[in-house]
């Protein structure tokens, strides 16, 4: 068996990051993590998760989701009703298609406020 355990991802506010996150994805409420609770952790349905830690110095990530057409339909309502750019291509994050240009049912890309690349497909 191999599978991912954690990811981790900076940010300089890591509780509004993962809780951003975690709202637009759908999961359950971050949770604190860590030695000292000062990381906050997004559950994901397979067992990962990710893990927000603090930092002056941003990392930036490229994380892709895979969800089912409905879940993807309502991450896209959750990304429009935010006002959140986003788009079908990691070149034009703000084109605002969801279209899958790679042959999928759909694909969208974000930007988050620390700057990581998220990826939505279905």
């Amino acid at each position: 068996m191999l599978q991912i355990d954690h990811i981790g991802v900076t940010a300089r506010d890591p509780k509004a990051s993962a809780e951003a996150l975690a709202h637009l994805l759908g999961t359950g409420e971050p949770t604190t993590d860590g030695a000292d609770d000062d990381m906050f952790r997004v559950d994901l349905e397979d067992g990962a998760f990710l893990l927000f830690s603090a930092a002056k110095t941003i990392s930036i990530s490229h994380i892709a989701f895979h969800v089912e057409p409905e879940r993807f339909a309502q991450v896209v309502d959750r990304i429009v009703a935010k006002k959140i750019p986003f788009g079908n291509d990691p070149e034009d994050t703000k084109n605002g298609k969801t279209d899958d240009p790679l042959g999928g049912a759909g694909r969208v890309y974000f930007v988050s406020v620390d700057g990581h690349l998220f990826e939505v497909t279905c």
